[in-house]
């Protein structure tokens, strides 16, 4: 019985391992098994269903609907990398991955086996790109189809109370400094194009208004236009003396001459202002925190192009008097772009039902007000069974 006992623990091991050593070389047995290499599309995955009551059906399901939902997480965080996954992550938990099982094309289950009370399946499954695509595209995750979307930077640096301002003497071919060059590179590597001012100037007579240190709407579009913009960002880098740094950005979208977004960001310096390494750290962190914040609004705008007029049903939890409700409403109509009419449509006990009327989708909509830099109350959200959209406030103090 003993030595019965050991060649079991044996024969499990050695399924266990190899089950693992599958997952880990999936390109290596994707391309054995079908005589051609893996689509970047494909991915190979173990999943794990615990048996209850002699039931293997209902573990061997479970073990596959895991396994499911590992392989889009897998999938995902490869497609958007690290930096992107953490700073979407809410997104990719309460939208993306719960629709797991839509976006897979389809899959096939390599082998299984039963360890103890635990059933496992080796799945290969195929991600349907269009449809995940489409997903994150309304998630503001990534870039539309098309060319990419060009950036110019109208962004001064104010140190010791001198401004520093490469418009005030564009025909100055100055280089770009720390905070441009920070932008610059965030910009970039979350799909859009920034315009690298440095390369020249269109030879044109350059208005006073437009060399002003403080721009106008009106000029920072027109700057825009100049350098054939999609977006300008305009804003100020500013140094305290207490040691700490800030970045306020806005976006304007050139071809409807509107502001998109806008967001604030101040951090401490490690080491104090003096030290240019630190410096340069920190605005790169601050450039980083804005861009995640308002890299998707700026794609959802500008990228979406036209679009039609949508009824969004929101239900609002958490409310304790009318005037909480006011403000809210007052945010919707006066700070998101997009939105055409508030009206309130059902109050019940403990909720506020209203409608929204909005220039696209729901997501879209989503988008724009949970990463608004004026955003009232802090919220939770998700959907009930009929599709309507849940904001559940979690933070009301000082609003009463």
């Amino acid at each position: 019985m003993t030595d019965r006992n050991a060649v079991r623990k044996s024969v499990k091991f050695i399924i266990t391992c190899t089950l693992l050593c599958l997952s880990f070389f999936g390109t290596a047995f994707l391309y054995a098994e079908t005589g051609s290499r893996p689509e970047d599309n494909e991915v190979l995955v173990i999943g794990t269903g615990t048996i209850v009551s002699g039931d293997l059906a209902r573990a061997k399901q479970s073990a596959i609907s895991q396994a499911l939902v590992k392989g889009v997480e897998s999938y995902l965080l490869r497609r958007l990398g690290g930096q992107d996954s953490v700073y979407n992550f809410q997104r990719l938990i309460q939208e993306i991955i719960p629709a797991a099982k839509d976006e897979i094309e389809k899959f096939h289950i390599l082998t299984e086996e039963q360890i103890a009370n635990k059933y496992k399946v080796l799945v290969r499954l195929r991600i349907n790109e269009k449809v995940l695509d489409e997903r994150l595209r309304q998630a503001g995750l990534v870039l539309t189809q098309g060319p990419a979307i060009r950036v110019l930077f109208l962004v001064s640096e104010t140190k010791e109370g001198i401004d520093y301002s490469w418009w005030k003497d564009p025909d100055v071919h100055s280089a770009l400094r720390p905070t441009e060059l920070a932008l610059h590179n965030v910009f970039q590597k979350r799909g859009l194009s920034p315009i690298n001012r440095t390369l020249g100037l269109p030879e044109i007579e350059y208005s006073e208004d437009l060399r002003s240190s403080e721009l106008r709407d009106a000029d920072v579009l027109q700057w825009g236009t100049i350098f054939s913009a999609d977006v300008v960002i305009y804003g100020r880098a500013e140094t305290f003396n207490e040691g700490k740094v800030s970045l306020a950005l806005k976006a304007l979208d050139v071809r409807q001459g509107i502001q998109i977004c806008q967001g604030f960001q101040v951090e401490q310096v490690e080491g104090g202002l003096e030290d240019e390494v630190r410096m340069v750290e920190t605005l790169e962190r601050l450039a980083d925190l804005l861009a995640a914040r308002l890299i998707p609004t700026i794609i959802d705008v500008v990228g979406s192009g036209h679009v039609g007029i949508s009824r969004v049903g929101i239900t609002l939890k958490g409310l304790s008097n009318y005037r909480q409700l006011k403000m809210f409403t007052d945010f919707l109509r006066g700070d998101v772009t997009g939105v055409e009419s508030v009206r309130q449509t059902r109050v019940r006990k403990g909720s506020i039902s209203i409608e929204v009327e909005f220039q696209g989708d729901s997501n879209s909509f989503l988008n724009r007000v949970l990463n608004h830099e004026n955003l009232p109350y802090s919220m939770n959200y998700h959907r009930n069974e009929w599709g309507e959209i849940m904001l559940e406030i979690e933070d009301i103090k000082g609003h009463n």
